[in-house]
């Protein structure tokens, strides 16, 4: 006879051992009741308050769950409803039963690999609910194998297990948390410096207010003396005439080439926008000199590529030194 045909034997002359044994005692037992008190007696009263209100389960009746739940592969699951639970309330009746000892030590492998298993599944699942509901699995299952053998080799390597995934779990919740925290601080930045921007774009369209010029009081004409008064001016000589006086120039002269100002690095990877004003003088053969900004929004941003694009720029020869204005305009979006 083999080693596993001995076992399967013992096991079932225990279990018939277990039966007749439950079964003995219940026919003693029911021997030994006293007889029912006459209803509507004093003592019938009492004895129906004591009565519990379910029956607890004999040894027999654990034991035909326990090998039914292994039959239909309940070993560890459902909570409540398992080989294992049965085994475990076996075990705690009789602590040195062999065959529940036997049983319990089988079933264990087969919860170790389902405990680890669930941890597996937790640590690749996506959905957060499935995340927590492999994990309050492997939890129970767990805790199953602490009842059946908490000195077993391997529990610490599963418990170390389960305690790296809670640690990993809390760990990525703080850096998210953390990530949100940085995520709101630079927007509030951001939305600081829009605004800061927008009141610097206001501020440069709204025109400084004008001096007004009052007209400059004219001196009185000194009074002839009484010898001016007697002698007149000297008539002009025929051939003089009065020199005719130069007339002014309109505006600058019409531009031969230009260079459009080089839009700054910075300022165009950032989307700033802006304008800068130029005041400038055309020479008499129509070149640029003397290059200032009068106005630029914002400031110092776009000053220099706007200097560097007038100082290029050509214009037709007026023959006399002319001043003007130009208004260059950034646009990233141009």
């Amino acid at each position: 006879m083999t080693q596993q045909s001995a076992t399967t034997s013992w096991r079932s002359a225990a279990l018939a051992a277990a039966i007749v044994a439950v079964f003995g005692i219940a026919g003693c037992s029911k021997k030994a009741a006293p007889a029912p008190p006459v209803a509507g007696s004093p003592a019938a009263g009492s004895t129906s308050a004591a009565s519990p209100a379910a029956a607890v389960d004999t040894d027999a009746d654990l034991l035909t769950k326990a090998k039914t739940a292994e039959n239909e592969k309940r070993l560890y699951a459902p909570a409540g409803d398992n080989a294992i639970e049965y085994y475990l309330a076996l075990r705690q009746r009789h602590p040195n039963d062999e065959s529940t000892k036997s049983a319990l030590e089988d079933l264990f492998t087969y919860a170790m690999i389902a405990t680890e298993q669930n941890l597996d599944k937790a640590s690749t699942a996506k959905d957060p609910a499935q995340v927590s509901g492999y994990k309050t699995e492997a939890a129970r299952i767990f805790a199953l194998l602490e009842r059946v053998d908490t000195n077993a080799p391997s529990l610490p390597r599963l418990r170390a297990k389960m305690q790296k995934q809670a640690g990993d779990e809390l760990k990525a919740q703080q850096d998210a948390a953390k990530k949100a925290q940085d995520d709101l601080a630079k927007k509030t930045e951001a939305d600081k410096a829009a605004a800061a921007l927008k009141a610097q774009q206001a501020a440069a369209q709204t025109p400084p207010p004008q001096p007004v010029e009052r007209p400059a009081q004219a001196a009185p004409p000194p009074r002839p003396t009484p010898t001016q008064a007697a002698a007149p001016p000297p008539a002009p000589t025929p051939t003089e005439a009065p020199p005719q006086p130069k007339p002014a120039r309109v505006g600058l002269p019409d531009v031969v080439s230009s260079v459009q100002p080089v839009y700054p690095r910075d300022a165009l990877r950032d989307g700033v926008s802006g304008e800068v004003t130029v005041a400038f003088t055309v020479n008499p053969d129509g070149s640029v000199s003397g290059a200032s900004v009068v106005s630029s929004n914002p400031r110092r941003v776009f000053d220099t590529a706007a200097l560097d694009a007038i100082r290029k720029w050509r214009f037709e020869a007026p023959g006399e030194a002319v001043s003007g204005k130009r208004t260059f305009a950034f646009n990233p979006g141009n």
